[in-house]
């Protein structure tokens, strides 16, 4: 519940807590015998104010114009402080979030996670610059299989993973970087280009058809059939595979449905919980001293 806001906000609803309890209980001492005694005492304050923030009823409405002026100002505040941290707790509840993630090469050295490769990728790091090297030299897991590297990524959670972005897309459309309630166990890093490397075509030096061949793979490109074949190849190897994509990655749009509301739902019932709990408190309570009156 308290990761919802910051430390800030939450000192900032304490602090206006008090404020707002020490001058309705001023303005109701000055109003005299017009207004009524809940709002005399700073408890009865307290708690009325308490009772606006979380949606219950007063006992007793004030009478005074100015109190009734700055119990308005507070409806206001509680109406809009409520609205906005339901919609936190909602989300809270449904998305529990992902921590920071790592976001380029230097903070992934930095964060001490080992940095498996296959072997075919050595020559990626040898052609690195002495600067580059340094930092990497300690980071670096060389795994001659592509599984085992790909797994120590995935459930040790202690390694990052280098990979293709075909291979990434592959992995993705078959599920296997996808977890029972679809969460991703691996991220991309936002600025993790490693290495670029293209597909290329070898030709004679001054051939007569280089040009032509050119503007035909441009073409290719600009009418996207680079895409439709990939994603023609993603399709095969899912229907190869025999497995259905039911659920989707959280990193983008998905079905909401009541699934995903159950810790909401679960929150709800406690509080009725509680609630239910406190009701048979107060009318035990109420019966004893009831009792002991009539002694």
């Amino acid at each position: 519940m308290f990761r919802i806001l910051s430390w800030e906000l939450w000192l900032v609803l304490i602090i206006s807590i008090v404020i707002a309890a020490i001058s309705t209980t001023l303005v109701g001492r000055y109003s005299c015998a017009l207004e009524w005694q809940g709002y005399k005492t700073l408890t009865s304050s307290l708690t009325n104010l308490w009772a606006v923030i979380l949606g219950v009823s007063v006992s007793t409405m004030p009478r005074t114009p100015s109190l009734r002026s700055l119990f308005l100002a507070w409806v206001c505040f509680s109406l809009a402080f409520s609205t906005v941290f339901q919609a936190f707790l909602t989300t809270f509840l449904t998305d529990l979030g992902y921590e920071t993630p790592i976001q380029n090469m230097d903070e992934l050295f930095a964060s001490g996670f080992k940095l498996c490769y296959e072997s075919r990728y050595e020559y990626i790091f040898q052609n690195a610059g002495e600067k580059e090297m340094l930092n990497m030299q300690n980071s670096i897991l060389d795994f001659p299989e592509y599984w085992s590297c790909f797994d120590s990524a995935r459930y040790h959670k202690n390694a990052s993973v280098l990979l293709p972005d075909l291979q990434a897309e592959a992995e993705n459309a078959l599920r296997r970087m996808l977890e029972k309630n679809s969460e991703p166990p691996l991220c991309k890093l936002e600025d993790g280009e490693v290495y670029f490397e293209g597909w290329r075509m070898v030709m004679w030096q001054a051939d007569p058809l280089m040009k032509r061949v050119n503007e035909i793979i441009d073409r290719v490109f600009e009418a996207g059939l680079y895409n439709y074949w990939i994603s023609r190849e993603i399709n095969s190897l899912i229907l190869r595979s025999r497995k259905t994509a039911i659920g989707q990655p959280l990193d983008g749009y998905f079905s909401f449905n009541i699934y995903h509301m159950q810790p909401a739902f679960y929150l709800l019932l406690m509080g009725w919980c509680l609630s239910a709990l406190c009701f048979m408190f107060e009318l035990l309570y109420n019966r004893l001293l009831n009792i002991r009156a009539r002694r």
